[in-house]
């Protein structure tokens, strides 16, 4: 349609002043410049979401539920060959199973005599008594758990998220059974709820800014604000304890927005109780410290401790400095599930567990306990934790909470070209700058009659004429066109319908003027 435009135009000179056709080209061109755009993650970026439905939808809606099994398929198959009998597995709501091997074959067991046969197809030369290393999709535990049953005794059960895999721990029997991914070797994610278990895996897979990492110590009499950036101790290059009062703790959040702040204390109920370098224990109300973090947009976790909570930096009664155990180490780490890790190392695993609600999350970590088959707790060390805690001078924590930008909070924000807009607003305006290009022949007109063109007479010399034409077109292609794009784009897609309409006339006139004898 658009090319027989010119041809109209060329036969009816009228026409050409109206819309060049050069003008034809520029949404063309626009378009596709914009879609080249180097630099932009496609994971991360705006585009992606105008682009991810139109991507995969095609090939995707032939093989409906089975992506997650093709996923835990490609994982198994990047897995070391010395890992033993693999296969890639999904409960079906039929009740069947679904098995892939590392070569892509498929099998489907949907009777105990195919399960028993699923070694013999799958995984020949493999003896009947091998022990089955079994890499499962997430919706198996969330959807058919009880399917689980089914699966040959003594498997071991992995979950596949995403790109990673995580080792399946049990505890309970029959109805009563509790599953486990164990994410590193002293933290645990219930395999309960959906939202809740991918919400606490990203926690725990997104990467650590040891930068933005702040470790406070709650001090009566201390400073009653917060630097934006830590102090760094000039011998070691490493961020120094930041000193705060309790009472001012709250209102001096705002200065740290966007990181991510530790704070030491025991918990009891709604308060949070610190042990001041002198003086009594200290006491505020967690609500309200987790409330003025949310308001400052900052991941605040709070290390909770089972003895005398005294704050890092400072001396104990040996003039020890008050250290968190593991926390140095911890912060070595470049993930957030490393760096929980080693600051729960050597006192039994933790289970993590996160409770999204819009923008914030709130985690909680504390004492998994026993485990079918794992080693056994010794609860009874932590009664000697408060002895140790004092001769070392170390804040030992015996668990975690707190609260942070969820997952979909951090994608928006990870999602913004230009930090302080919302992503949506973003590409709400990518959106009518595009349909925008389409109506430039209309909306050029318009803008003609709102701001005249400028006349170089006007000018004393060149370059204000100039400077004046680019302010006129910077306002017409950064707010007029995106403005009157919901109209001028539809006006100017009927006027091409029209022009292609009404081609075949125009050409009958053409050709009868043409071929008319001359009067006379």
């Amino acid at each position: 349609m658009v090319i027989l435009v010119p041809m109209v135009r060329s036969l009816r000179p009228r026409w050409r002043r109206r819309t060049p056709s050069a003008t034809l080209a520029l949404p063309l061109l626009a378009t596709v410049l914009l879609f080249t755009l180097p630099g932009v993650p496609a994971h991360a970026s705006w585009l992606g979401k105008v682009m991810g439905a139109a991507e995969h939808a095609g090939p995707r809606a032939g093989r409906l539920g089975s992506a997650a099994l093709d996923n835990a398929a490609a994982h198994i198959k990047a897995l070391p060959k010395a890992d033993g009998a693999v296969l890639a597995a999904q409960a079906t709501p039929e009740g069947h199973w679904r098995f892939v091997n590392r070569a892509g074959e498929t099998f489907t067991a949907g009777t105990p005599e195919e399960m028993k046969r699923l070694a013999a197809v799958l995984l020949p030369g493999t003896s009947a008594e091998a022990k089955l290393s079994l890499y499962l999709t997430e919706d198996t535990f969330f959807a058919h758990r009880a399917a689980l049953e089914q699966l040959p005794k003594g498997s071991a059960l992995h979950v596949v998220v995403r790109a990673e895999s995580y080792p399946v721990l049990r505890r309970g029997e029959g109805a009563a059974e509790r599953f486990y991914a164990q994410v590193r070797p002293n933290l645990v994610v219930e395999l309960s709820e959906r939202q809740a278990f991918d919400e606490a895996v990203w926690q725990l897979a997104r990467p650590l800014n040891k930068a933005n990492v702040r470790v406070l110590a709650l001090e009566p009499g201390g400073p009653s604000t917060l630097a934006s950036a830590p102090r760094i101790d000039p011998a070691t290059r490493r961020a120094l304890v930041d000193v705060i009062d309790p009472a001012s703790l709250s209102a001096a959040l705002g200065a740290v927005r966007g990181q991510t702040v530790l704070v030491t204390g025991r918990v009891d109920g709604r308060l949070l109780f610190v042990q001041p370098a002198s003086g009594p224990e200290r006491s505020l109300i967690l609500a309200d410290l987790l409330k003025a973090a949310e308001e400052a947009d900052v991941n605040l976790v709070v290390l909770r401790t089972a003895t005398t909570p005294r704050q890092p930096g400072g001396r104990n009664w040996l003039w020890q400095k008050v250290e968190v155990k593991g926390l140095e180490q911890a912060m070595q780490h470049a993930r957030v599930a490393d760096f929980l890790d080693a600051l729960s190392g050597g006192r039994g695993r933790m289970a993590v567990a996160a409770a999204p609600s819009g923008r914030r999350t709130l985690i909680d970590i504390r004492p998994a306990g026993p485990f079918a088959g794992g080693p056994l707790e010794r609860p009874v060390g932590d009664l000697f934790s408060g002895i140790v805690s004092d001769i070392t001078g170390r804040v030992v924590a015996t668990g975690m909470q707190g609260s942070l930008r969820s997952a979909e909070r951090q994608q928006e924000l990870d999602q913004r070209l230009i930090p302080g807009i919302p992503s949506d607003f973003q590409l709400g305006y990518v959106v009518l700058v595009v349909l925008g290009l389409f109506g430039i022949p209309v909306s050029r007109a318009w803008w003609r009659r709102i701001w005249p063109p400028e006349q170089a007479a006007d000018y004393a010399g060149p370059a204000g004429y100039w400077a004046a034409r680019l302010v006129r077109g910077a306002v017409f292609l950064l707010l007029f066109l995106p403005l009157t794009a919901p109209v001028s784009a539809p006006y100017s897609l009927l006027r091409q319908v029209y022009e292609a309409v009404m081609l075949p006339v125009r050409l009958w006139r053409w050709l009868t003027r043409r071929t008319a004898p001359s009067p006379g």
